[in-house]
């Protein structure tokens, strides 16, 4: 959809950075090279989203944030999450995101989507999942920064996102001069999966 939408649309692929900051890094260089661009970051991409935000805002023409929160990592999450880490490695990422993290993924529980989401995982491998569960467990605050962002921006969440709560998504557009609220109704945290049509909806309206 978007490929309809827009001249040229890239992927910044984030498999090795270990922080939020480094995949910023990364994501600001692909940036400088286009002069900018609408910036689309789903759930840990947009944490990313708000530190390029943080650091460059120049570079951010549009913004959307997608099933995402703004606050650091809970400490009872790290600890899970470097729990999650140790047992991957032993027991395999298969294991890990079925035991763990699809029930918090998926409003309903739809075969084919749940497949889809272990082979992701699955294909990326430890190394990538002990990346961004590091980058996930040392990430800062970014609930300041949102009160700075002056382009046209999208807050995109689900009523049943058990990770990224309604709550959190309406306090984000709060803060954000001009920000739009959408919200997903039957929907949990892989909204892109679960109601891709009215979340290319909603980027349709945001972006043109």
């Amino acid at each position: 959809m978007l490929s309809k939408l827009a001249a040229q649309v890239d992927v910044v692929e984030l498999s090795v950075e270990d922080s939020i900051s480094k995949m910023a890094d990364t994501a600001i260089k692909k940036l400088s090279s286009l002069d900018g661009a609408a910036v689309i970051g789903f759930s840990m991409g947009g944490m990313v989203a708000m530190e390029i935000a943080r650091r460059a805002p120049e570079l951010i023409r549009k913004l959307a944030l997608l099933n995402t929160n703004s606050h650091a990592d809970l400490p009872e999450r790290q600890a899970a999450r470097m729990q999650h880490l140790k047992e991957a490695s032993s027991t395999g990422m298969a294991t890990v995101i079925g035991q763990y993290y699809l029930d918090g993924y998926l409003h309903k529980a739809n075969p084919h989507t749940r497949k889809l989401i272990v082979r992701m995982a699955t294909e990326l491998g430890t190394e990538c999942f002990a990346a961004q569960i590091r980058a996930l467990a040392t990430r800062q605050d970014s609930s300041a920064i949102l009160a700075n962002i002056k382009c046209p921006t999208l807050i995109l969440g689900s009523l049943q996102d058990q990770l990224c709560h309604p709550d959190e998504q309406i306090q984000m557009q709060q803060k954000i001069e001009g920000g739009k609220l959408v919200m997903l109704d039957q929907c949990g945290h892989f909204s892109t999966l679960e109601k891709p049509l009215a979340v290319n909806k909603a980027l349709r309206d945001w972006y043109l």
